[in-house]
């Protein structure tokens, strides 16, 4: 494969198995010895630049194949693809680099390390342990007096001279809950009922004016108003206030800038009098600027007893605390260790959850991380990161290049983390990167390591608690660097950068310090790249990235192109790219990107390149479009693409007719493409296709995929489990060949808000594996499925669980299910599309459903 480097190659994997047999010992002795946390950096150091030139040899491999099997026409693309000093060069470099790793091996001996088995085995293979995430235990024990209190506060009538708004600061140390009261509070009918609006927004660290106001115009509108300058945006939010009661819920506020409030507090006296603000803070002096009580609601810590009830709940199954005296015991002392904060017994708990030996509870309670500073929750939290598996710490330790309060979803933080390398593949052959990437989410969440944590069909979004995401940094160190207004430092370390102001970024971080880029492996713009000059200055940045892996820019941005230089750059290596807004053109040269794996390009793209055939290693496209057709030989041609997303293009009819090519299609999303009248009859050959979503697709008749003059349905093989359908008015019948085809795969199936749907087909009958079957607000369909009594009853009954709203509207809620069962409620589809995608700028414009 590697052109004669295959004794160099091996020389190196040599050396890193030597090294990684005691690399957890070392992780663990790094904070008590100096020494160690250099020689961990050394190592470090040297392991990423190994990474880089095994991503140029994937590189080189990746365009001579593209050369072999796509041929090029092009003399300067054949002489790029066919370097002849490339093996030299390469060869030298590896050579290095194994002489660096002796001279590092060499030194481990001085520190008496011990060699440790790396631990995968902590990977979920059952889907109930999902059931435990954060929220499962942090309702609110021990605080209903706090609750009702504050309830209490805010219920209070308004009288003559009050301030307006009334603003009640609640503060306390990290982890005591504070978030999860306020939103408990604010959720309570009795508060609800008092207000018209509702509204809330994190504030976190970096207080800025312009970012507050758009995140509560976007909880009280869904608009995210990113294109708004800051007259524009004070305007609208007066307008959505005035003559309005609203309660608005300020979470994790640090400012104790009094003159950034004073510009605030004005834009919010515009509501109705009466309005409520509740900020949450560890802050004394956040709660004197901002509060307009007499003192600040301060939460104390919780209460011994249910604090032991808490650990309790989380650490042991229903049932089995009684069973285990010794480790209620042991479990009893834990808790006195966390010295009475909610997170710090939580994130324990479940660490411990499930085991039943006891070397176990007491290598957690006798922990030497326990004598290091911190008030309970930060040696806790250490705790639970130390007892991670190796990889999981990885994965976890490369959240921290996102933003606090940062909404996560989980497809996305997988593309991420493949762009790094960071999953490994399973030893199951019918398991892919994607399955293990997002097993590796789930057990993050199932210990606590997510929150907010909220489940749909098709998506799951989460987030990482403020703590969490402190002690991610503080364990990264100086790889991991964030620039915002009051940051704009990097260091010659830093591989993984997160911009939160690009104008700090692009006019006092870059030509400061501009030798301290090369190294970067990832670059997260979260902030607008604007102004005369940005993309110039982008450019510019770009040139100095030799080795990305990862590229988003998630904001709207004044620049209408890629620019087409950096794609010429040799080293270029990025494997995630994405782009949310207003980019008209993608680059022809794109092609170029070989080890391209992920590809999101949002509204305003004019027209996707029929040259994308050549990024043979995409796995994941979400594509917005301007044209009308997708032309073969483009998409179709994707070989390796596992998921596609087709969202809001309004002016496309027709998809590509050579979808046969895609034969590693996993998941297709066809979202709001208004315009689109049918399906290709190709799409009944993606025998690997599992998830089918077609949503709100007015024009769209399903049985275009049927051929012409069939006299009778020709049996296909086909594996799909999920299958939604949802407002689809212009078609009649359901695709009988497609479900047919899943007979012996089909799980879910859900059609709603499909009016002119006629009937039930046959072949429903024959779905051996159809578990759920959901029919909403599709009148003719949901009279013949009436439970007992409808035409098509008897094709449906065997289903174990039927949600059909013809049943509710005869008072019966009950849904059929033969197993006997309980299940989960059926989740709204349209309220998901709405509420779980913030990176892009289409789903805040939904206004269809309720």
């Amino acid at each position: 494969m590697a052109w004669g480097l295959q004794d160099d190659l091996s020389k190196l994997e040599e050396r890193l198995k030597a090294i990684n047999a005691v690399l957890s010992d070392a992780e663990k002795q790094q904070s008590k010895n100096e020494r160690i946390r250099l020689w961990l950096h050394m190592l470090r150091e040297v392991l990423y630049d190994a990474e880089d030139v095994l991503d140029e040899i994937e590189c080189e491999t990746l365009q001579r194949k593209v050369v072999k099997t796509k041929g090029s026409t092009s003399r300067k693309v054949l002489h790029f693809f066919t370097r002849s000093p490339f093996r030299l060069i390469i060869g030298h470099k590896i050579k290095k680099i194994i002489a660096r790793l002796a001279q590092i091996s060499a030194l481990k001996s001085d520190f008496n390390l011990s060699e440790q088995a790396i631990d995968c085995s902590h990977v979920l293979h059952e889907e109930t342990e999902m059931n435990r995430s954060f929220e499962s235990f942090s309702g609110l024990i021990g605080r209903d007096k706090d609750k009702e209190r504050i309830i209490n506060l805010l219920a209070a009538p308004s009288k003559v001279g009050d301030a307006h708004p009334f603003v009640l600061p609640i503060v306390g140390m990290g982890g005591l809950g504070k978030t999860s009261l306020a939103k408990s509070v604010c959720d309570a009918e009795n508060v609800k009922s008092h207000f018209e609006l509702k509204m809330e927004a994190c504030v976190s660290d970096d207080f800025s004016l312009k970012q507050v106001i758009q995140k509560i115009i976007k909880s009280a509108t869904g608009e995210r108003c990113a294109d708004l300058d800051e007259g524009e945006l004070n305007k609208k939010l007066e307008e959505i206030l005035n003559g309005r009661k609203y309660l608005l819920l300020l979470d994790d506020v640090w400012n104790e800038d009094a003159q950034k409030w004073l510009l605030l507090k004005p834009l919010l006296s515009k509501g109705a009098g009466g309005s409520k603000i509740i900020v949450t803070t560890r802050s004394q002096r956040v709660a004197k600027i901002m509060g307009t009580v007499n003192t600040a609601y301060n939460l104390s810590l919780l209460g011994q007893g249910d604090c032991l009830s808490l650990f309790y709940k989380c650490a042991f199954k229903e049932g089995e605390k009684e069973l285990y005296p010794n480790l209620v015991g042991i479990g009893k002392e834990i808790v006195e260790k966390c010295k009475q904060v909610p997170l710090a017994v939580i994130n324990l708990g479940t660490q411990l959850y499930g085991k039943t030996d006891e070397k176990e509870w007491e290598s957690v309670r006798d922990s030497e991380t326990w004598e290091e500073e911190g008030d309970g929750i930060l040696p806790a939290l250490k705790i639970s990161y130390q007892r991670l598996p190796t990889h999981l710490k990885r994965c976890f330790l490369y959240c921290s290049v996102f933003p606090k309060d940062y909404p996560l979803l989980d497809f996305f933080l997988v593309q991420f983390w493949m762009a790094h390398g960071l999953i490994h593949q399973s030893s199951n052959p019918n398991e892919n990167l994607e399955d293990v990437g997002l097993r590796y989410v789930r057990e993050l969440i199932s210990r606590c390591f997510f929150q907010d944590y909220e489940n749909t069909i098709v998506i799951a979004s989460f987030k990482m608690h403020d703590l969490m995401h402190d002690l991610a940094s503080s364990l990264a160190q100086n790889e991991f660097s964030i620039i915002s207004s009051q940051n704009h430092q990097i260091s010659k370390t830093t591989r993984h950068l997160s911009v939160l102001d690009s104008d700090s970024f692009f006019h006092r971080t870059l030509p400061k310090l501009p030798n301290n880029f090369h190294q970067v492996r990832s670059i997260f713009f979260a902030d607008s790249i604007v102004g005369p000059t940005c993309k110039t200055d982008f450019e510019k940045c770009l040139f100095e990235f030799k080795h990305l892996r990862s590229l988003e820019l998630m904001n709207d941005s004044e620049f209408e192109a890629f620019p087409e230089r950096i794609l010429q750059i040799e080293t270029f290596e990025i494997s995630q790219f994405l782009w949310e807004h207003e980019m008209k053109r993608l680059p022809k040269s794109i092609f170029k990107l070989q080890n391209l794996q992920a590809l999101v390009v949002g509204e305003g793209l004019e027209e996707l390149p029929k040259d994308v055939s050549y990024m043979i290693s995409l796995r994941f496209l979400f594509l917005v479009t301007q044209q009308k057709r997708l032309p073969e030989g483009g998409i179709g041609c994707l070989e390796c693409l596992q998921t596609l997303y087709i969202v809001e293009c309004e002016n496309l009819e027709n998809l590509c007719e050579d979808m046969q090519g895609l034969k590693s299609l996993r998941k297709l999303l066809i979202f709001r493409c208004d315009s689109l009248i049918s399906l290709p009859r190709s799409i009944k050959c993606l025998t690997t296709l599992e998830e089918l979503f077609i949503i709100n697709c007015n024009k769209l008749d399903l049985m275009t995929i049927k051929e012409k003059n069939e006299e009778k349905i020709q049996p296909l093989s086909l594996s799909l489990c999920i299958v939604i359908f949802d407002n689809l008015p212009a078609t009649l019948a359901l695709p009988e060949q497609l479900l047919q085809g899943s007979a012996e795969s089909l799980q879910t199936f859900s059609i709603t808000y499909c009016p002119n749907m006629r009937e039930m087909p046959v072949c429903i009958g024959n779905l051996n594996k159809l578990q759920n079957l959901e029919i909403t607000s599709c009148p003719n369909l949901s009279k013949r499925c009436q439970r007992g009594t409808g035409e098509d009853w008897p094709k449906i009954k065997h289903i174990p669980k039927i949600k059909n709203d013809s049943d509710d509207d005869d008072d019966n809620d009950e849904e059929t299910s033969h197993a006997g069962s309980s299940s989960k409620p059926y989740l709204n589809l349209s309220y998901l599309v709405l509420h779980f995608y913030p990176f892009f700028n289409f789903f805040f414009h939904l206004n269809y459903f309720p």
